[in-house]
């Protein structure tokens, strides 16, 4: 449905880079990136509100960077939704229909078909000042589906929203999207939305994109360091090779030997990662260790309490930090010795950051 080749654009300082992105029809696509990375630049972009300095945009084969917005069939809902304060419900959602001179009465027809659809058939009367963030949000839905397009461009649509509301948002749009095919591309910040929503995540970082796949794999298998640290994988460790065979190695950092799953030349640097939740906290041990794990020494720095447990910052020659969905068992103390555990299989390689 959207084929996106070589895209660049340069704003101020601010620039996208190269990006090349095939959205298939029908498919729910999840923009991730922190902060300020151009995802709602490339939604812009996409619905031809921005121009862009390089590159194409083809929507179902057709190449429409330089057609105007109103003709590439795609609509986009903001955050903030963007309702027009001084027409009610039924005005916003009539207001592309009446620019396309339909008939009044398949203007009303349409309205109110969506209306139901979005589960607010008693509001078409009422101001956007006088309606809740989530009516709010499934009035601007409806307008954004009223001139049926192609495409759904959405930037972040569930963020000021409670969580039950945003649950309930999501299951109307998800099934509004399967009814009527619609290809949908969302911004989101959100891990749950990713997870819950999206068939398939691209992750965009300083204007380049750096991984795309299913939202598993990118929140657990990133593949660069700044994609790890966007997961929340905090333990990110540099090192030389100092041994290597075809399926694994091992590396030194911090003056401790790491042995990784997968292979790399002996004398060459390599990035690695280790979630948190991969490692396992022991006291000084009393029997010997498997030599085929990891073991660490290290020191427990302090702890910070979460919702699913605790997360042990480490000092050591290689500083960690730890997961622990239960605690309560060994209650860790600041400045207790400790050893850490961790297979070889739970260090993943990183590949450079562009």
């Amino acid at each position: 449905m959207i084929a996106l080749e070589h895209l660049s654009l340069t704003l101020g300082v601010f620039s996208l880079y190269d990006i090349s992105l095939r959205v298939g029809k029908g498919e729910y696509l999840i923009v991730l990136g922190p902060s300020g990375a151009g995802k709602t630049v490339l939604l812009e972009t996409i619905a031809g509100l921005r121009s862009p300095s390089g590159g194409t945009i083809l929507i179902e084969g057709r190449d429409v960077s330089s057609i105007p917005p109103e003709q590439r069939g795609i609509a986009i809902v903001y955050q903030d939704y963007s309702l027009f304060p001084h027409m009610t419900a039924y005005e916003n959602i009539a207001y592309s229909l009446r620019l396309r001179r339909l008939m009044e009465s398949e203007i009303g027809s349409r309205v109110q078909e969506l209306l139901a659809r979005f589960e607010i058939p008693d509001l078409p009367g009422r101001y956007p000042s006088s309606l809740s963030g989530g009516e709010q949000q499934r009035v601007a839905l409806a307008r954004a589906l009223a001139s049926d397009p192609s495409v759904l461009l959405l930037d972040e649509p569930f963020a000021a929203l409670d969580p039950r509301t945003q649950e309930e948002c999501m299951r109307i749009l998800l099934k509004v999207k399967q009814e009527q095919g619609l290809t949908v591309v969302q911004v989101s910040h959100a891990r749950e939305e990713a997870f819950a929503l999206g068939d398939r995540a691209a992750l965009i970082i300083d204007g380049r994109i750096v991984q795309t796949g299913p939202v598993e794999e990118i929140f657990h298998h990133p593949r660069t360091p700044a994609a790890a640290r966007y997961a929340g994988i905090e333990n990110i460790l540099q090192g030389t090779v100092v041994w290597s065979d075809s399926t694994s190695l091992v590396m030194e950092a911090g003056d401790q030997q790491v042995t990784v799953q997968g292979s790399a030349p002996t004398g060459s640097t390599v990035t690695a990662c280790i979630p948190g939740d991969r490692i396992t906290l022991v006291r000084k041990p009393r029997v010997t260790i498997d030599t085929s794990v990891n073991a660490i020494p290290a020191t427990v720095a302090d702890i910070l309490r979460m919702e699913h447990g605790v997360k042990v910052r480490l000092d050591g020659t290689i500083p960690l930090k730890v997961s622990v969905s239960d605690i309560s068992q060994h209650p860790y103390s600041p400045g207790e010795q400790v050893t850490t555990l961790f297979s070889p299989g739970d260090v993943q390689l990183l590949e450079p950051d562009p």
